[in-house]
């Protein structure tokens, strides 16, 4: 796989004027461009170098002669992008449909007597879109909350972009209060529980996020389940020659691993330990809910094969207390007659007892190790993606043995692909719950 490592291919990079007077073909006055997708992120970023020697844009003067970018086209924001890129193995990033990219900034904008050089910035129209008054979550929506995610992303952000959801198990009824799309978006993530058997008290807690390929709404449990996926693997060995061992798709090229640990900071986040106060409106009382402590390992360990452990003196002991309100209210599911509708006024929309404390435990739980690598550039790889990476173990022993912590799988939480003229490389933020290979 050594033509990965090619400079990559630039199929197209046009950005179209607001003013009407038409497109500017980039690719040749771009030097650098930087790729990015991330499971926190609800779009997409581009970041381009641009070089401009005044020979972009053809003069309305009637001179026939040629302007710059930022004199002809003027990139104050919010142009149209049509972008198309490719690695050297054929993989595409293509986002050249109208509806797709818009940019965003551009800024360090830097002149001389024979050129103007400047970074643009490009992001998803979406971002733009879940921005507009017209486009806020005003009604009510009601159903599982899967069902309420693609709802918002199709009808109230009025994205065309494909969707790819895990169904969840719990329901929900909730007004949408003016919020932001990705707003409420990011909110329903951290009380979804997948539908999956005895989910309940153990699996809380979903992604929200944008690649090149739409839309994602998943559960945290299910992105780290190797059932039915592709999972890339990739080896450093620090040999000086190209080969790459057999059931391996390529090599490391750089290795950064961040074991940080603060004992103190998970304390005071409550980490390990949490104790949940519900509040009853119509009853007036408060239930104490028995504490949530390290213990408790949510759906178990999934990626590799032991969680970082805490000092046997705290196992039981809690450091928050949570206070929330019982989640009371008239949980109405479209198609409910009025009769249905008044039977389940006192229903409760969702049980926090179930959601709140071990949501924030699965968060923390599921990043607990994290790492970065460069490899030579591939765009089949997205945010969200699983892959194996496998490492040398550092020790003096005569024969070297793969390391029985670092290595492993890993899921992709940030994802950067790097291109120059000469070269372009794929660069990865890796995370996983535990260590080892399992």
């Amino acid at each position: 796989m050594t033509g990965s490592k090619e400079s990559l291919q630039f199929n197209r990079f046009e950005i179209f004027s607001n003013e009407g007077v038409g497109s500017v073909d980039l690719r040749s006055g771009t030097p650098r461009i930087e790729y990015r997708e991330s499971v926190f992120v609800p779009y997409v970023t581009i970041t381009a170098a641009i070089v401009d020697t005044g020979n972009a844009f053809t003069a309305n003067d009637g001179s026939g002669k040629t302007i710059s970018l930022l004199e002809g086209i003027k990139c104050q924001g919010t142009e149209q992008i049509l972008f198309d890129i490719q690695d050297g193995n054929g993989n595409r990033i293509k986002l050249d449909k109208p509806t797709d990219l818009r940019v965003d900034t551009t800024s360090l904008v830097t002149e001389s007597f024979k050129s103007t050089s400047f970074i643009m910035t490009v992001i998803s129209k979406e971002a733009y879109d879940n921005i507009l008054l017209e486009n806020r979550c005003r009604i009510n929506y009601s159903g599982k909350i899967s069902d309420i995610a693609q709802t918002i992303i199709k009808q109230t952000l009025k994205s065309n972009k494909k969707i790819n959801v895990d169904e969840t198990l719990n329901t929900l009824s909730e007004l949408g209060n003016d919020r932001f799309p990705f707003e409420m978006l990011l909110d329903l993530q951290k009380r979804s529980i997948p539908n999956i058997q005895n989910a309940k008290g153990k699996m809380a807690g979903y992604l929200f996020w944008q690649t090149s390929e739409g839309f994602h709404f998943k559960s945290l449990d299910k992105l780290f389940d190797k059932n039915d996926k592709k999972i890339k693997r990739y080896i450093l060995n620090h040999k000086v020659d190209i080969s790459i061992p057999p059931s391996f798709d390529d090599k490391i090229l750089y290795f950064r691993g961040n074991r940080r640990t603060q004992g103190m900071q998970q304390f005071y986040s409550g980490a390990f330990g949490t104790v949940l106060e519900v509040y009853d409106e119509v009853t007036k009382t408060y239930t104490k809910v028995a504490p949530f402590t390290a213990k408790e390992k949510g759906n178990g360990v999934i990626a590799g094969k032991y969680l970082p452990r805490v000092n046997p003196e705290y196992l039981d002991k809690a450091t928050v207390r949570l206070v929330t309100q019982k989640a009371k209210g008239q949980l109405v599911i479209p198609g409910d007659s009025v009769k249905e509708q008044v039977k389940k006024t006192e229903q409760e929309n969702f049980v926090v007892e179930e959601i709140v404390q071990q949501a924030k435990q699965n968060y923390r739980q599921k990043f607990n190790m994290s790492l970065d690598i460069i490899i030579p550039a591939d765009f089949s790889l997205h945010a969200g993606n699983l892959v194996y990476c496998e490492f040398p173990e550092l020790s003096t022993k005569e024969t070297i043995r793969r390391s029985p912590v670092s290595s492993g799988i890993y899921m992709i939480s940030d994802l950067c692909h790097f291109g120059t003229r000469s070269k372009t490389f794929t660069g990865l933020h890796l995370v996983r719950d535990s260590y080892g290979v399992k």
